[in-house]
């Protein structure tokens, strides 16, 4: 008697230790995991697993052998096992034990429980039978299988996730018949989920879809439209932007349904419903201030002049807006420029402290009027802060903003308005900045000094040629170490290399004193130039070229 708990002891101790064994060799497995930074090493979830490929399971029950090599998952235990049946956690031992105790008893073990789906087996009952069977070099185990009937092969070895995908994308095709009625269709996700998103999105397209043709619309009808008018615009901002770089591992759909969401996220925090190749915009500054862009939109207005009504130097326009004659003026400005280029405008309420009740209904009321009569769609946002900072953080959602920099004393004198300069500075668009009534722009007058700050403001004067059918004034100054004659042939290349027309002017003297006398004796209504023409130090001591012209122009200026 004493023998045989002896003997019990021994195997209890033998067995326990057996257990540490290969739970020390779970844990040097999670290490090299760590320091390779690899997955977590665990076993396929057989749930998640069925449901992603619309798996059926059958009322077939058979006992057969099971190669342990091919039991890849479990139903419930999937967490608390590596991928090799090794326990990752020692609260565990106990139950192990037992069954190991078992397994090298003469009673043994009932079968284990599987179930089949293509070739690999997740147990539904026996982890810690088959965790012991592989330790002891067991290559087969007796179990009753279960199969699981689908249309999508797995078989051990098998990337779960990427199985998964694959049935979900061929649902998503099933459902929608993409495939067939776009062919050309990019629709590759990382993550399970997404197609069913995709089908949301759709779902939520066909709604809207009834509403704004009031008609019932066929789900097939709704598959295309949503692809071609939401989808397929996404991708081209997507790819023309370059901001896949900053997503390694990700794919353009993946991109396309994170926008969604940070689109409906950043609508709430801005107050304003962005489109989506806006958004894609803001977050890279793929803006028309990069030269490449610049260049294509250019060539794309002088090859195919039919499309001047389609192509705008300014989709999206943010206007600085409030009660007071200012504010109406530039508001009035932008939906000039609006009607005229096909654009959105933005508008934005931004002050230090909150506006009240009534000023906030009367501000709203006298926005959305404004742009109804001009037949131009308009939001507007309301802002607490300092309306330079407030201007500066809204600005990367639009194209061109638009503002009164500059106010009249009572006596006549005009000044910059308080704290401007900073937007003057550091604005990452283009600045209309205006000084009285709306013009409507098509007499520009380029004051160019041949910078780089200043090329931005000949592109757009070479935009305004083509797309309007304006002939620019273009103004160059003598200075010191720079010849006129120089910086005015390069304006005159750019020019020509499109095609478009311009008249040019020499100046000799003071630039600020130079633009402003040139504008007026040209009946020139807005002045192009760049931010700054000396460096910012210098500026900020004698007044600068743009504070001067701004200040004594009375016309608007377009600050590139």
């Amino acid at each position: 008697m004493i023998g045989e708990m002896e003997n019990d002891t021994f195997k209890t101790g033998q067995a326990v230790e057996d257990f540490y064994r290969i739970r020390r060799r779970a844990n040097l497995r999670r290490f090299l995991r760590q320091m390779t930074r690899r997955e977590d090493d665990e076993l396929v979830a057989y749930e998640e697993l069925r449901k992603h490929l619309t798996a059926v399971e059958s009322s077939e029950r058979r006992l057969e052998d099971v190669p342990l090599d091919a039991i890849v998952g479990s139903v419930g235990r999937y967490s608390d096992f590596t991928s090799e049946f090794m326990p990752k956690n020692n609260a565990d031992r106990d139950r192990w034990v037992r069954v190991k105790l078992a397994m090298t008893g003469i009673e043994g073990v009932p079968p284990i429980e599987v179930y089949k789906l293509g070739e690999a087996y997740f147990v539904r009952d026996g982890n810690h039978r088959v965790s012991v069977a592989r330790e002891m070099g067991f290559t087969h185990l007796q179990a009753f299988v279960t199969p699981v009937k689908t249309n999508v092969p797995f078989k051990p070895g098998d990337d779960p996730k990427a199985v998964m995908l694959a049935g979900e994308r061929r649902k998503f095709l099933d459902a929608t018949q993409l495939d067939r009625v776009r062919p050309a269709a990019d629709l590759e996700v990382s993550e399970p989920g997404a197609f069913e998103r995709l089908r949301e999105h759709i779902s939520v397209h066909r709604y809207f879809m009834g509403i704004d043709e009031d008609r019932p619309v066929t789900w097939s009808e709704a598959v295309e439209h949503w692809y071609d008018t939401v989808y397929q615009p996404v991708l081209e901002s997507i790819r023309q932007s370059g901001i896949l770089v900053q997503f390694p591992g990700r794919t353009e759909a993946d991109l396309y349904l994170w926008l969604a969401d940070h689109r409906a996220n950043l609508e709430r925090e801005v107050g304003w419903r962005l489109p989506s190749d806006q958004v894609v915009q803001g977050l890279t500054g793929a803006a028309v201030a990069q030269p490449d862009v610049r260049d294509a939109l250019l060539a794309d207005l002088a090859e195919h002049p039919a499309r001047r009504r389609d192509v705008a130097f300014a989709d999206d326009i943010l206007v600085a807006f409030d009660l007071g004659a200012p504010g109406r003026q530039a508001l009035a400005q932008a939906l000039t420029l609006a009607k005229a280029e096909g654009s959105r405008v933005y508008g934005l309420r931004a002050n230090e402290g909150n506006a009240d009740a009534a000023e906030r209904s009367a501000t709203e009321a006298a926005f959305h009027d404004a742009c109804e009569a001009a037949g131009v769609e308009g939001q507007l946002a309301f802002a607490a802060g300092d309306p330079v900072d407030v201007i500066l953080e809204r600005s990367i959602w639009a194209d061109l903003v638009v503002a009164t920099l500059t106010y009249e004393d009572a006596n006549g004198h005009r000044s910059l308005a308080r704290n401007v300069r900073p937007l003057l500075r550091r604005t990452p668009r283009p600045l209309l900045a205006v000084s009285g009534p709306p013009t409507d722009l098509s007499r520009p007058l380029l004051a160019y000094d041949g910078r780089p700050q200043a090329d931005l403001a000949l592109f757009a004067a070479v935009y305004a040629s083509l797309k309007w059918g304006a002939v620019p004034t273009v103004l160059t100054v003598s200075e010191v170490g720079r010849s006129a004659e120089t910086t005015l042939a390069k304006a005159r290349e750019a020019f020509e290399r499109y095609g478009a027309k311009a008249d040019y002017v020499q100046r000799e003297g003071a630039v600020g004193d130079a633009i402003v006398q040139v504008a007026e004796a040209r009946d020139r209504n807005l002045i192009l130039m760049g931010s700054y023409t000396y460096s910012r130090w210098l500026e900020g001591v004698f007044g600068g070229v743009l504070e001067h012209v701004l200040l004594h122009a009375d016309r608007p200026v377009l600050i590139a």
